[in-house]
């Protein structure tokens, strides 16, 4: 028996659901100091944790409250008129959960049961009062039965027991009482409001959903901005995944904007990827000269370093904050600098700038927080607009491979265009070492499957999926014929790591390559890591290094964070 309880008289109670007595607890310290968050009703399966008065079995872990210990065995319910219910103290049929017919909610706990019509509901809905919620001004009443209704406070349909305000003549589904009339939601960042109807009847009917993008019928209860004429349906706002943690950081805090550099004087900033100042340029190159913080070629203004060969374009320096909470995760992610890292979501090899989740143990590149940070999504070529949906599931229309991760469905419901995170971030153009022009991203082929043959690798190629060709000389490839893993890769520039004493750089090799120091082979066309200096025989295929380093010390990342 609990220390509490030790020579004290109480008083008992014998209950029809356990073999031993029960003992009455009504003191409000000692159900304090008794009871803990994880404790549940035995009978309702809520929470016991500074409840109202309780039985509790002293010889094992047994709880009632008190008002569930006293529910009559025995009612007549207007929810089932043609018998009466008898109180059992699981549900029946053997069964370990039972589905409420009032509230249609699994549960496990009291039941009210007529064994004649095999008619069954949580006892917690047997006796429902009027309520006060917070999603609205006035008492609801409740009304147990089975009736059909659309839900004034989420718009969807009902046909269990429900609320109503017979002053405003709503109707609300019991799960709807318990909504807040403001919630926070990692995807906007701003507040969301409940409201029950749009006053502008001419707009009710004109309004998208800004996270699934059905339409939204205003006419019944959704969320929204004011501000910023953002709808939500109630369902989607509410959606774990979405709802922020109010206790969590300031709600200010959505995109919390660490600048990633700082002005030295007008036209020149020190950002935390070099170590020297930036100089900036109007002009943008004509040679193709790539950004190294995403790889692009740059074509309008960029900062460059006087002392070194190297640049930045000025989307990445003044468009990625050091830190930043995206809405795909509730962590705050940290802006680095690699030399190479494999991005968790587009799974491609690349330098430059990644986006670190320490809580998700994922890394995001830029090309993947672009698309993510865009609500609509089109790709150069296409009809189709795309939006990030995370409860779809299905191949992806590119490339005809299924992965787990979630994916950019049409906002046509009646197509069924899908594509994952790698094809959104395939260049449109790339090039191939046997042909002079560069290869073009080509979403069809008109020829027939007997005509269609990737001629890098000489296996056929489905022509219903995407692939890259070049018109001029009539070649047509694979994707990953052509892009391997490491599209986005910066080829020759060193870096230091931790178990060789030279400079090392990441290297494509054509002709005469030397053998990879761990498998023999040769490093020929693969990507390799080489030592930068010419007497220094260090080699290694890339996926030969890392097998090796992740075998003698885990993880690969952090080792290859750019350092000068």
């Amino acid at each position: 028996m609990h220390p509490q309880f030790v020579a004290q008289e109480f008083q008992k109670l014998q209950h029809f659901s356990h073999h031993h007595p029960l003992i009455l607890v009504e003191d409000i310290e000692i159900q304090t100091k008794s009871q803990s968050k994880r404790k549940v009703c035995s009978g309702c399966r809520e929470s016991m944790y500074k409840s109202s008065p309780f039985y509790f079995c002293p010889n094992c872990k047994f709880h009632l409250h008190k008002k569930c210990a006293e529910l009559p065995p025995e009612i007549n319910h207007p929810a089932h008129r043609k018998h009466p219910l008898k109180l059992l103290p699981k549900p029946p049929a053997h069964r370990e959960k039972c589905s409420c017919h009032l509230c249609t909610k699994s549960y496990e706990g009291f039941v009210y049961y007529c064994s004649v019509c095999e008619f069954d509901f949580r006892a917690a809905d047997a006796f429902l009062q009027t309520i006060t919620a917070e999603i609205h001004e006035h008492p609801l009443n409740p009304i147990s039965g089975t009736i059909s209704f659309v839900c004034n406070a989420c718009g969807t349909d009902g046909s269990h027991v429900c609320f109503t305000c017979g002053e405003c003549s709503l109707i609300i589904h019991t799960d709807c009482t318990s909504l807040r009339r403001t919630i926070k939601i990692i995807r906007h960042p701003h507040r969301l409001s409940h409201i029950y109807f749009f006053q502008d009847e001419e707009e009710a009917g004109k309004r998208e959903c800004n996270i699934c993008h059905d339409d939204i019928n205003l006419v019944y209860g959704s969320y929204c901005c004011a501000d910023c004429n953002y709808f939500a349906h109630v369902n989607c706002a509410i959606d774990e995944r979405l709802l922020e943690d109010e206790k969590s950081e300031s709600s200010d805090d959505w995109i919390a904007i660490f600048p990633a550099f700082q002005e030295v004087k007008p036209g020149e900033i020190k950002h935390f990827s070099h170590k020297h100042n930036l100089i900036l340029s109007d002009d943008g190159f004509e040679d193709g000269q790539s950004c190294e913080g995403c790889m692009r070629s740059i074509s309008t203004s960029f900062y460059y370093c006087a002392q070194c060969n190297f640049f930045l374009c000025n989307c990445c320096v003044h468009k990625l904050p050091k830190k930043v909470r995206h809405w795909i995760c509730k962590h705050l992610r940290e802006l680095f600098f690699y030399s190479i890292f494999r991005c968790g979501y587009c799974l491609f090899w690349s330098s430059g700038f990644g986006y670190n989740c320490n809580a998700c143990d994922r890394i995001m590149c830029i090309r993947c927080h672009e698309i993510l940070d865009t609500r609509i999504v089109n790709i150069e070529g296409q009809e189709h607009f795309l939006f990030f949906d995370h409860k779809y599931r299905r191949k992806c229309c590119g490339c005809n491979l299924f992965t787990s991760e979630a994916r950019f469905r049409c906002k046509d419901k009646k197509c069924n265009f899908v594509l994952d995170y790698r094809c959104l971030v395939l260049p449109t153009t790339a090039r191939y070492k046997y042909d002079e022009h560069a290869l073009k991203l080509t979403y069809r082929d008109d020829h027939d499957l007997s005509q269609c043959y990737c001629d890098i690798c000489e296996e056929t190629r489905d022509p219903k999926w995407w692939f890259y060709h070049c018109a001029n000389c009539d070649v047509s490839a694979h994707l990953n014929c052509v892009l391997w893993r490491s599209p986005f890769v910066k080829l020759g520039k060193p870096f230091r790591i931790d178990d060789h004493e030279h400079p090392v750089t990441l290297v494509k090799i054509d002709f005469y390559p030397p053998k990879c120091n761990e498998c023999g082979k040769p490093c020929r066309d693969d990507l390799s890591i080489q030592c930068t200096k010419p007497d220094c025989t260090y080699i290694f295929h890339w996926e030969c290094y890392r097998h090796c380093y992740r075998e003698r010390k885990g993880s690969l990342v952090w080792h290859l964070q750019h350092r000068d």
